[in-house]
């Protein structure tokens, strides 16, 4: 037996068992057998011609065994899955997964699930006709005629979920302050019935369409602008003027309604209360086609106090400038006095107030028909006086008087 052992040959192939053991040991305590999941996504295969995919697929989780370091030094895209659909047909279906290709140094534990879900749709194909969306208004003094639309309907194309909730074709022109023709073209955009967009995954033939929408101007004339009021001033005040500018407009319309049209107005002006002038800018009422050059106009609305006349009788008449040494008798010894002014100030008025006299300058005695004179305070005008003149008798004066 110690002859056998102490052969070359044999000591070789010892010594190399040996070492492979030891390798074995190594290896499995430094880098053991292990398992790694790792979510892959499926290739899809041979989808049937006038088919898409509704909705995107899943990944499925691949178990895969081997070495530790060999299983992390791999990612998803070293793993080949697919699903043949060559079979397919529209509406969900399950399909079995392939595996196409694994890393050599890895093997497959499990695809779960085995199976991956896939929806079909078929394309198809709808007319809608063309729907036109104008915004703003040609320049005033111009209107448009009917538009001409090429083509008049659109063809969509693209999956059944998405064909089935287009609804509209439009297409929006913006015509404000045109004075001419306008020929353009512009995008078509595919709505749905709430009103939202509905263009995504959808091929539109055609995309533009032509719009050509005529602009002529319109007939006009100048009219003048009527200002309406609304309430009344505050007691003891009244509207004194109304100011327009401009006092006139052009408008432009229909010859037919145009003719019907001899002024525009105003709407109202709220002066209820007013104990001042107002000034706005105030719109301008048209009728219905009719266009005015002009929006609104600035109105001033004068507000002042109200104006009354007031008679007060039994004013007493005085002499005035009587030459020393003369008296006088006058006859009558009062009067009648009519005034005009602002109401607050004819309404605190006293027959104290006013002073009616006659003037004897330069007078001497006798008999004399003089005229009615007024001493007014500020604010208060003369109307009337009745009598107009009265009859003075100037004598010397007795010593008695003196």
């Amino acid at each position: 037996m110690d002859g056998w052992l102490q052969k070359d040959a044999v000591v070789r192939v010892v010594a190399l068992v040996l070492a492979f053991v030891m390798w074995l040991f190594v290896v499995n305590e430094q880098n053991p057998q292990d398992t790694r999941i790792i979510s892959v996504l499926p290739e899809l295969r041979n989808i049937p011609a006038g088919m898409v995919l509704a909705e995107d697929i899943k990944p499925v989780s691949v178990r895969l065994r081997g070495r530790r370091n060999d299983l992390y030094a791999i990612g998803a895209s070293e793993i080949s899955l697919f699903a043949d659909l060559a079979a397919g047909t529209e509406g969900e279906e399950t399909y079995p997964i392939r595996v196409e290709s694994l890393p050599d140094n890895l093997q497959l534990v499990q695809v779960n699930p085995p199976e991956v879900a896939v929806k079909l749709e078929a394309i198809i194909q709808k007319e809608i006709p063309v729907e036109l969306a104008q915004r703003g208004d040609p320049a005033a003094g111009y209107s448009a005629s009917e538009p001409v639309v090429s083509p008049v309907q659109v063809l969509i194309e693209g999956p059944r979920s998405r064909v089935n909730i287009a609804s509209r074709a439009v297409v929006r022109l913006d015509l404000e302050g045109a004075h001419e023709d306008l020929h353009v073209s512009v995008p078509v955009q595919i709505l749905d019935n709430k009103g939202a967009p509905a263009a995504e995954g959808l091929r539109i033939k055609p995309e533009v369409i032509d719009v050509m929408l005529p602009i002529a101007r319109l007939p006009a004339k100048i009219v003048p602008v009527n200002v309406q009021l609304a309430g009344e001033p505050a007691a003891g005040f009244r509207v004194a003027e109304v100011r327009v500018d401009p006092s006139t407009v052009l408008v432009s319309g229909p010859p037919g309604v145009l003719a019907e049209i001899a002024s525009v107005s105003t709407l109202s002006v709220t002066i209820s209360d007013a104990t001042a002038n107002l000034t706005e800018d105030v719109r301008i009422v048209l009728p219905r086609d009719v266009r005015a050059e002009t929006e609104k106009v600035k109105v001033t609305v004068v507000i002042e106090q109200r104006t009354i006349q007031r008679t007060l009788d039994d004013t007493k008449i005085t002499v005035r400038d009587l030459t020393p040494g003369l008296e006088a008798q006058i006859e009558p010894g009062s009067a009648k006095v009519t005034v005009s002014g602002l109401s607050q100030t004819i309404n605190r008025l006293s027959t104290s107030d006013i002073v009616a006299y006659v003037s004897a300058l330069d007078l001497a005695a006798g008999e004399h028909e003089l005229p009615l004179r007024l001493a007014l305070p500020d604010g208060v005008r003369q109307v009337r006086i009745e009598p107009v003149q009265a009859k003075v008798v100037l004598r010397e004066a007795s010593e008695s008087s003196g």
